[in-house]
């Protein structure tokens, strides 16, 4: 007897995506339920609005409305119903990336009024200026449909380098299996105090599974998919795969170790976001705390001047 096709139109992050969101509804209200708690909890917890994502340019900034971001239970964990983003990175005198070790970008955008996003933010930011910035037409070449948007997209292929990273206000800590967004001074081994403005968020995860991949593999691995959708705080991460495709560099996570090692590594590990300057879309996160490269900044309130 021929089985009837239930999962007609669904990829596998779909399938996967409707079970954790099912054990998620079983367990709502437990404790445990991978999201950070008191005063580690993210502002916004709830049903993600439907409110559509808007980008609109706003001088040296592009004003971005309604982000949302969501952990693998399907909670709100950060959400803006306005933020700027800067257009550009911080430049030297001769027009190269000025860099900061994430903890450093953190207290520089602090002292200048914006701040450093988490991995979880600028994932959703790239999304969203994805969206609006470019279409793929049916031959699979884009078109443009915004060239401002699309200038800040592509910075994260190439920001003036020959790469595309970027710093994020994000740290896996593999000893305590935790995605860290917005880490406290402690979190980062530092003395003086940092992320005044954002509330720390701890989203557990499992890394007994976790191995470098390609995202797409990644997110037919429900063990990676928890983990993918902490980090990004995408509910539909494989737009990164979409993403590394227009960039012409796979979508790819990358671990401190090889294999299905991870028992031994309990290190606590920046993560960075952006292209490499050979293969890859990178989702990064086997940098030191102490590794340097390029920052952007955001901010809550309408900018009364230049990017700083």
């Amino acid at each position: 007897m021929t089985s009837p096709i239930i999962n007609r139109g669904k990829t596998a992050e779909d399938l996967i995506r409707a079970h954790l969101e099912a054990e998620a509804r079983k367990s709502k209200g437990s404790a445990g339920s991978g999201a950070g708690t008191g005063a580690d909890a993210g502002s916004g917890a709830g049903t993600p609005p439907a409110t559509p994502l808007l980008v609109s340019t706003a001088g040296d900034y592009l004003k971005l409305e309604n982000i949302v971001c969501t952990d693998a239970d399907g909670k709100v964990f950060e959400s803006y119903s306005e933020l700027y983003l800067a257009k550009d990175i911080i430049r030297n005198q001769q027009g190269g990336p000025v860099n900061f070790t994430p903890y450093h970008a953190s207290v520089y955008y602090e002292q200048n009024g914006l701040f450093l996003p988490s991995f979880a933010l600028t994932s959703n930011i790239l999304a969203a200026l994805f969206q609006k910035a470019v279409q793929k037409q049916s031959d699979g070449t884009y078109i443009t449909l915004d060239a401002e948007v699309k200038k800040v997209l592509d910075q994260y292929k190439d920001h003036g380098s020959g790469y595309g990273y970027h710093a994020q206000n994000t740290i896996i800590d593999f000893g305590a299996e935790n995605v860290i967004h917005y880490p406290s001074a402690r979190d980062y081994s530092q003395a003086v105090a940092v992320n005044a403005s954002q509330p720390r968020t701890a989203l557990s995860f499992s890394k007994t599974a976790l191995q470098d991949s390609l995202l797409e593999q990644a997110l037919a691995n429900p063990a990676s998919v928890c983990y993918v959708t902490q980090l990004t705080g995408l509910r539909h991460p494989s737009i990164l795969v979409e993403i590394g495709n227009y960039f012409g560099k796979p979508a790819r996570l990358w671990f401190s170790w090889s294999g299905q090692k991870s028992t031994t590594d309990t290190s606590k590990r920046a993560a960075w976001l952006g292209c490499d300057n050979v293969d890859y879309f990178n989702l990064n996160s086997i940098s030191i705390l102490d590794d340097t490269d390029a920052a952007r900044g955001v901010r809550r309130g309408a900018p009364a001047g230049r990017t700083p």
